[in-house]
């Protein structure tokens, strides 16, 4: 419960687990009208919107370097003597681990105490780390995929008393979050991102439009943010006529993604044999979905293949392989580990946060990396103790 008795979103998001991918099963009396609706366009209408998805994919998928995706030029030289905790979603979870263990190495570097304090998803532990943060005398909070309006009270009492707070992969209800990276919008393209990877994808290996199944988990304001991308990106291919549609919606939770989830996204692609894009809100979802697919014999990268965020370990190796997800999007954790201690040291000098350069990265299987979760195409520790004046 919130402080004010109600329920938090998060256990709002739980009431109606077991509604949300069922809700897929109405969209399928709709997916024909969707299908029929999606008039074809004129050649040069569709020749040009293809044309411009092209470009977009290959830019994305462009290698990164200091040049295009610069850190901040100058920074005040690091405050002394600072301890900060990190709260991470879950640890768990891979794409809330990633940047929480990179905050921490980016603490130690500048001298400062840091620790993790994992709430392994749990709301109530959520609201519990940040007040133990608070009685430790903590300077500093780092939260990883938490939105402010799960722990709005908490964040609320942590900044009174003195705090400063900011976020990785989250949600700012009320700018309660003095600083997110990256910023939401940036959530919003890379959904848009992987409706035009699937377009080319599709069309290359289906000689077809993509036709999707899109999956979201509500509890996350990033991953709403992604949805919304690609349905903007679906309603801008149907506009152009070049046939894109959405078959089947549904929803999960995180706490699903290796039990319950799994089966009811096997049922949906039973129920949706025409689909050819599976999207899924993050990888660590995905990477289970992948294996409950192919499980049921559903996952052959000849019928179908998946799209995520994250580029986990898993999942690129997935895509290395040529297996069901064939592109992340990316975003460098270790830079955002190093961008949340420059913001928070900011804010210790009494400065702005400022806009990190953390943009993402279209994964696929021209451009995965060899082994590992992608973490950027240039190391960002160097130039960052630079700008800090720590060389």
């Amino acid at each position: 419960m919130t402080r004010s008795g109600t329920p938090s979103p998060l256990r709002r998001a739980r009431s109606v687990a077991a509604l949300g991918l069922l809700v897929a099963l109405s969209v399928s009396a709709c997916s024909q009208k969707a299908a029929d609706d999606a008039s074809s366009g004129s050649p040069a209408e569709v020749k040009k919107f293809t044309a411009k998805v092209r470009a977009d994919v290959s830019a994305a998928s462009a290698r990164q370097s200091a040049h295009t995706n610069p850190v901040p030029a100058s920074a005040p030289r690091p405050a002394r003597n600072k301890k900060i905790v990190v709260i991470p979603c879950s640890m768990s979870v891979e794409g809330c681990a990633r940047p929480a263990r990179a905050t921490v190495q980016a603490a130690r570097a500048v001298g400062w105490k840091a620790r993790i304090d994992d709430p392994a998803g749990d709301a109530t532990k959520m609201s519990g780390a940040i007040k133990r943060a608070v009685s430790s005398r903590a300077d500093g909070i780092v939260l990883t995929a938490i939105d402010a309006s799960a722990v709005q009270g908490d964040v609320k009492a942590a900044r009174k008393a003195g705090l400063a707070v900011v976020c990785n992969m989250c949600g700012n209800t009320g700018n309660l979050y003095q600083a997110v990276i990256p910023p939401l919008k940036e959530n919003e393209r890379a959904g848009y991102l992987l409706g035009e990877f699937a377009y080319v994808e599709a069309q290359k290996r289906f000689k077809a439009p993509p036709k999707f199944i899109v999956l979201t988990d509500s509890e996350f304001d990033t991953v709403k943010a992604r949805v919304q991308g690609v349905n903007k990106f679906i309603a801008d291919c149907r506009a152009a006529g070049a046939g894109c549609t959405t078959v089947a919606k549904g929803s999960y939770l995180a706490s699903e993604i290796s039990t319950v989830a799994p089966s009811r996204v096997v049922q949906m692609a039973r129920s949706h044999p025409d689909y050819n894009v599976l999207f899924a809100g993050y990888d660590a979802a995905m990477n289970f979905f992948a294996r409950g697919l192919q499980q049921a014999g559903l996952g052959q990268p000849d019928k179908a293949f998946g799209v995520s965020v994250d580029a986990d370990v898993a999942n690129t190796q997935m895509i290395r392989k040529g297996g069901f997800q064939s592109a992340a999007v990316g975003f460098a954790f270790t830079r955002a580990g190093f961008g949340n201690i420059d913001n928070l040291n900011r804010l210790f000098h009494a400065q702005h946060p400022v806009d990190q350069g953390l943009t993402g990265k279209l994964i696929v299987k021209d451009n995965v990396p060899a082994g590992n979760a992608w973490e950027g195409d240039f190391d960002t520790a160097p130039l960052y103790r630079k700008t800090w004046g720590m060389q």
